[in-house]
């Protein structure tokens, strides 16, 4: 069970709240298997139904995780009034091309995180997204 400490989790959340009435995403960055850091990323999309991650940022944000020896850990999003779980459209945005979900997603062995706003306090949880499209949910140990 991944364990998330809690100033990563409250960052997501101010995140998303911050980015209403949009969803906010971003990626966590890894040292060692741990989770480390916050980096929010623009969506592209400005919705409140769907994000899209702007490239330029997340090619900077591999540069930073390649020079200070980080992993990628989990790509977050947040849903405005939906529930925690990934999407249809989020699933096959999980893939590149999107919607090609007989192969790989584009970042396997990433976790992907949802943030809802629907619930006070948010809920946040966190799920893997499998070849076929499959979903599984992974609990996360707050600490």
């Amino acid at each position: 069970m991944p364990r998330i400490p809690r100033t990563i989790v409250d960052e997501m959340i101010a995140h998303a709240r911050e980015d209403l009435p949009n969803e906010a995403c971003g990626m966590v960055h890894a040292r060692d298997g741990s989770p480390v850091g916050v980096h929010r990323v623009k969506n592209d999309a400005a919705s409140p139904y769907r994000y899209e991650m702007n490239p330029l940022q997340m090619m900077k944000l591999e540069g930073r995780r390649d020079h200070e020896g980080e992993k990628l850990f989990a790509i977050y999003h947040s849903h405005v009034a939906s529930p925690a779980r990934p999407s249809p459209t989020d699933v096959r945005m999980a893939f590149f091309p999107p919607g090609e979900m007989e192969q790989e997603p584009a970042y396997p062995g990433t976790m992907y995180i949802l943030v809802s706003l629907a619930s006070e306090p948010p809920d946040v949880r966190a799920f893997w997204v499998r070849r076929g499209g499959e979903v599984v949910e992974e609990p996360i140990e707050v600490i």
